[in-house]
């Protein structure tokens, strides 16, 4: 019996099961046997009934006295009532279940059982508590009995008796062969045991220590992998040969000084980082990350700018239309003056104008091309790809992004984040990729005042909007939920119900709405009426987190604002504030979920991206940080970060050496 064998090889498992177990992602004996617990239930600990404490867990063993069976007001539920005694006292016991659930019940049968006796009336009753009718003799407990349990996360059709059972039979095994991936002098340096220990540790420990040691060694092993993986990655990118892009003081001089605006330290820094790495024949691989209105874009720009000097061309990624029209405009503006020339490509692109466009971009008579999931299609190629910028990258999977890259080999890639990441995180992630950041944000960006406010205050706030609306300002409201078209219009915190709403109780001002099932063309026709000034007031969802720049929007409010992460909020908050006037940000939600709402405060007292998603990570876990989900590249199942911050360090220290 071997890892990688299927678990259908297990006795009991069939087909039928084999598709319950396929629905928790288990396929394989190493899919199983790394599936870690979300408790323990210490069931060593037995006590007479007449020792037993109301409100304590306890393992009990008995004889059934007696037993009755009655139907239940509910359909098909039964309730069976037992008494059960030992030489010392007797207890209640009160079972729900279907009637063949109770077969094996009955009077003069041995029961094993584990829960927690409560005072009913003078007599100790367990509700529910999880049993085992012992077969005629036997004295020894079953093995979910009298030891240290697993309880598992499962799902309909896999009981968790069931669950644990195979696992415990399976990781006790003579006959399981484990081939350790990580070498035993390095094991032996760490002081960790080996994996088929470790594994037996977490799934049938003798205490706790053995649990805390295997679990240890087991993450230890997962950070490992990911970090060989992460290195092997590197060393196979410095292989390729890359086109060194060289840019002369003049054409660097000559984009920064076409600027309407000064460019910050750290503006500057990125964009010298970038243009040395970009030099030499080894592909560039760096993540540029900023904070919201930290001023990335023209960072890009300008390493597009330094590509096309050098005779290359340049593709620019955004996940959506809407940010691929803001780029390709900003691109317009600070590019075409000096003589390149960029255009734009979207699924909205229409047939005329792509044959055109792939012909001039083949050609290499375009020099920067702007667009979305439309630039992956395989017959758009370039004459002399040299540079990559995936916008918001953390939105696209992995096989995108090497679509992208396999548009030409040796092209180097910037990737942009306006979510900065945590350090333990972006080492975990992003430990192949270089990274620049950009701190701060350009003097012309105007401060956002962030409030806490409760709903009962909503017609104070509507008064606000409105008065802010008649200053030629415009306002943001994010809903957590869309209302007709997601199946969820209950109540006001949905985009339909607060469109309604806000159309009946602030008349004369013209409200908007925005979510992502809506087409690409309905998405820009609504953010041009809202840009225009035409829609005072945009209702949307999320949809508008990242990227959207409106220089008259002024005020958002986030609705259920309890419910979203810190940096996902930050996000929402950098979409105001952009242009000359200052910014007001709102985090709207019922008095109960504002009420010491540590989280929420954390926004009213600090703008900072960087430190903010320390903090998420702090409160929220790794899983909770914008771009890890959608990384790809890693799926902790048993690690924890920022927990396990040492044994990431470790590990990454010992996957560098070969």
């Amino acid at each position: 019996m071997r890892l990688h064998d299927p678990l259908n090889t297990l006795p009991g498992v069939g087909v039928g099961r084999m598709k319950v177990f396929a629905a928790l992602g288990l396929h394989t004996i190493s899919d199983m046997l790394f599936y870690m617990p979300l408790r323990y239930e210490d069931r060593r600990r037995t006590a007479p009934i007449g020792d037993l404490v109301p409100g304590v867990k306890v393992t009990v063993k008995g004889t059934v006295s007696s037993f009755h069976v009655r139907k239940s007001a509910s359909r098909n539920l039964f309730v069976a009532t037992l008494d059960v005694e030992d030489e010392s006292s007797s207890a209640s016991v009160v079972l729900f279940g279907g009637y063949r659930s109770f077969y094996s019940i009955r009077d003069g049968a041995g029961i094993i059982m584990y829960g927690m006796p409560l005072q009913k009336g003078g007599v100790l009753e367990f509700q529910n508590p999880d049993y085992v009718i012992l077969r005629h003799g036997a004295e020894e407990a079953p093995p979910d009995f009298g030891r240290i349990l697993p309880v598992y996360p499962t799902t309909k059709g896999l009981p968790r008796r069931v669950l644990a059972n195979l696992i415990f039979s399976c990781v006790t095994s003579p006959n399981l062969s484990i081939d350790d991936p990580i070498p035993a002098d390095m094991l032996k340096k760490r002081s960790l045991s080996g994996l088929r220990d470790a594994l037996r540790g977490v799934h049938a420990p003798s205490d706790q220590d053995e649990i805390n040691n295997s679990r240890v060694r087991l993450a230890y092993g997962e950070l490992f992998e990911m970090q060989r993986k992460i290195f092997l990655a590197r060393e196979a990118r410095d292989r390729i040969v890359a086109k060194p892009i060289q840019q002369d003081a003049v054409s660097a001089g000559r984009f920064t000084s076409s600027l309407p605006f000064e460019l910050t330290a750290s503006q500057l820094q990125a964009m010298d980082e970038i243009c040395r790495d970009m030099a030499v024949r080894r592909p560039m691989h760096r993540l540029l990350q900023g904070d919201v209105g930290s001023g990335k874009t023209v960072v890009a720009l300008a390493a597009a700018s330094a590509c096309a000097c050098a005779g290359f061309q340049s593709a620019i990624l955004a996940p959506t239309t809407i940010l691929s029209s803001q780029f390709y405009g900003e691109a317009v503006k600070y590019l075409s003056p000096l003589g390149f020339k960029c255009a734009e490509l979207t699924g909205g692109t229409g047939a005329k104008d792509r044959g055109g466009l792939l012909d001039g971009l083949a050609g290499g008579e375009i020099d920067v091309l702007v667009g979305t999931h439309a630039m992956l299609e395989d017959d758009v190629s370039f004459k002399s790809l040299g540079l990559v910028v995936i916008d918001e990258q953390h939105r696209f999977g992995v096989a995108q992004r090497d679509m992208i890259y396999g548009k030409s080999v040796g092209a180097h890639v910037l990737l942009m984040s306006a979510t900065p990441i945590p350090r333990t995180l972006c080492m975990a992630l992003y430990g192949d990729i270089d990274s620049s950041a950009i701190r701060g944000k350009p003097s012309s960006r105007k401060p956002v005042v962030t409030r806490v406010l409760s709903d009962n205050h909503m017609d104070e706030l509507y008064k606000f909007i409105s008065s802010r609306v008649k200053l030629r300002e415009r306002c943001y409201w994010v809903c957590p939920l869309i209302g007709e078209d997601d199946g969820d219009s209950v109540g006001d915190s949905s985009v339909m119900a607060r469109t309604a709403d806000m159309e009946k109780k602030i008349p004369g001002v013209s409200v908007a709405k925005l979510y992502g099932s809506m087409t690409p063309a309905e998405k820009v026709s609504v953010m041009e009426r809202f840009s225009s000034g035409d829609a005072g007031i945009l209702v949307s969802t999320t949809v508008i987190e990242v990227g959207v720049d409106v220089r008259d929007a002024c005020v958002i409010v986030v609705e259920s604002a309890s419910s979203f992460g810190l940096s996902q909020l930050h996000q929402l908050r950098g979409r105001v504030g952009r242009g000359s006037r200052a910014g007001f940000c709102i985090l709207l939600d019922s008095a109960a979920n504002i009420s010491g709402n540590r989280r929420l405060e954390v926004l009213t007292k600090c703008d900072d991206g960087y430190v903010i998603a320390e903090e998420d990570l702090r409160l929220r876990g790794a899983g909770e940080i914008a771009g890890v989900r959608q990384h790809g590249a890693v799926s902790l199942k048993i690690a924890s970060l920022p927990e396990d911050l040492n044994l990431l360090e470790m590990a990454r220290e010992d996957a560098a050496i070969k």
